[in-house]
């Protein structure tokens, strides 16, 4: 999702690029990613690829581990190689719940869950091989195309008439569009940066008014109840954190405050 959206964002802007699929860049292997990097001779790249399913990563953390923990220094090493700039995307699951204040780039990690655990890694296998490398931890991303919480709760609403949500779950949403144009603005900077859409929200919150534009628009939805319920009554093999907001202040205080998720949101549908 992340990938096609800064896609159809660089075309917008008439900027060349080259985005390769899993089987044109295999990023867990070096030797093909540096014979493509040689073909292509970028300025930047944008590391769009991650494993992503999170509860399967518990059952197949050696894969998540490799795609995860171990690609992203690959990517430096070659970054470092051919003097190239290098933006990541990592995720608001490096850190756990234990505080209820948003989280700031330098408080400390400490993931719950497998998946976590391996965007972690990858974090520090890329600053060990290139210190000047640009992360951007982002959440609960959504958009057009993609698999997401969004697009699963407009399906429950059309196909369940009471739906079940967790209150308990805050986070910040973030929309890929913006998303995309923020890892544009923060192609040239290094270190960690915190990019969400303004407003943080629980997901009982956001499905709720997901309802309301669903409305609005006249799609069909056959949802007649949505109902607040603890995150607990949810058994899934991986857990996740119940607030994980981030802390966006400093990229806002170099570029711009983000739209809020409301506003986003309305705009998708």
């Amino acid at each position: 999702m992340l990938g096609k959206t800064l896609q159809n964002f660089l075309t917008g802007k008439g900027i060349p690029f080259v985005s390769s699929s899993k089987t044109q860049a295999d990023v867990t292997n070096f030797t093909e990613l540096d014979a493509l990097c040689k073909e292509i001779q970028p300025t930047h790249i944008f590391n769009c690829a991650a494993f992503t399913a999170v509860d399967a990563a518990e059952t197949e953390l050696d894969l998540a581990m490799k795609i995860n923990g171990e690609a992203p220094g690959l990517l430096g090493r070659l970054a470092k190689k051919y003097g190239v700039r290098l933006i990541h995307i990592s995720t608001d699951y490096v850190f756990s719940s234990t505080q209820h204040t948003p989280f700031k780039e330098e408080d400390e990690t400490n993931p719950i869950n497998a998946y976590g655990r391996s965007k972690l890694e990858g974090e520090r296998s890329l600053i060990r091989e290139l210190p000047t490398a640009c992360i951007v931890r982002t959440s609960w991303v959504y958009g057009a195309g993609g698999k997401n919480f969004i697009s699963s709760i407009v399906g429950l609403l059309q196909t369940k008439e009471t739906l079940q949500v967790a209150k308990d779950q805050v986070g910040r949403p973030t929309y890929v569009n913006d998303l995309a144009e923020a890892l544009w603005e923060l192609k040239d900077s290094s270190g960690i940066y915190h990019f969400a859409s303004s407003g943080e929200a629980s997901r009982f919150e956001i499905a709720r008014q997901v309802l309301s534009y669903m409305k609005d628009n006249g799609m069909a939805v056959l949802c007649k109840e949505i109902v607040p319920v603890s995150a607990s009554l949810f058994t899934t093999p991986a857990p996740r954190p119940l607030y994980s907001v981030l802390d966006t202040s400093k990229y806002e205080k170099e570029y711009k405050t983000p739209r809020h998720w409301n506003e986003t949101l309305k705009e998708l549908f």
